[in-house]
């Protein structure tokens, strides 16, 4: 059996490589897969190739001896794609999808942040600052800053305690939570910010939280 398959796709080939083979056995296969199509393949006619590598991630290496044997000046390697990722690819996705716990209490000047998901259990006092590239979940009082979004992502929510003073951002949206001394003493259902079609930031209650960013209300906290 072939260690090298090619097959033909609307953008170009795909050329599907046997995980188990050996790399070198790969190689020569590659090798003369080239020199067929050479012969096959009208001249001056420009070919391009997708590489699937299946349940094998190849190295930076191991990709430039590929496109060094089937490269040329009208043979060109479009893209690699593989089943699997690399550990470190997949620690840093699954650092990206789960929430970052703090509990403590940011105090005035001090600004905390945190890459993705925030969840503080404390309070964030007045002049105190919490800072996330994606959503922000407060179990506790806000009286400072929450800015989720921090690097420009709109879907992100905050979700808090809004009876008193503050002052929510999403992405580069403003909003000033402002409370009567007599408001501040209501209580009930829960509230999270978001900015909604028109670039607006609302806030609405926690049970609209599924329909408006299903996305987040699905989230197990995997990888996936």
């Amino acid at each position: 059996m072939s260690s090298v398959i090619l097959k033909g796709r609307k953008e170009g080939f795909q050329i599907i490589l046997e995980s188990s083979a050996s790399f070198e056995t790969i190689m020569e296969e590659i090798e003369k897969l080239k020199q067929q199509l050479k012969k096959d393949t009208e001249a001056g006619h420009e070919l391009k190739f997708h590489v699937k590598t299946g349940r094998r991630d190849f190295s930076p290496d191991e990709k430039d001896r590929v496109r060094r044997v089937l490269e040329d000046d009208f043979f060109k390697i479009v893209s690699f794609d593989a089943d699997v990722i690399s550990i470190e690819k997949a620690e840093a996705l699954h650092q990206k999808a789960r929430p970052m716990l703090q509990v403590r209490t940011v105090r005035s000047g001090q600004i905390l942040d945190a890459e993705g998901d925030l969840l503080l259990v404390g309070q964030v006092h007045p002049g105190g600052t919490v800072r996330a590239t994606g959503s922000i979940y407060i179990i506790g009082e806000l009286k400072g800053i929450a800015h989720a979004g921090f690097s420009g992502d709109e879907s992100a929510i905050v979700l808090a305690d809004f009876r008193y003073n503050a002052q929510v951002r999403i992405g580069g949206n403003v909003h000033l939570i402002e409370k009567t001394e007599e408001k501040a003493e209501e209580s009930g259902e829960a509230q999270f910010v978001y900015v909604n079609d028109l670039h607006i930031i609302e806030i609405a209650p926690l049970h609209n939280l599924k329909q408006l960013r299903p996305e987040i209300a699905n989230h197990s906290g995997g990888l996936f």
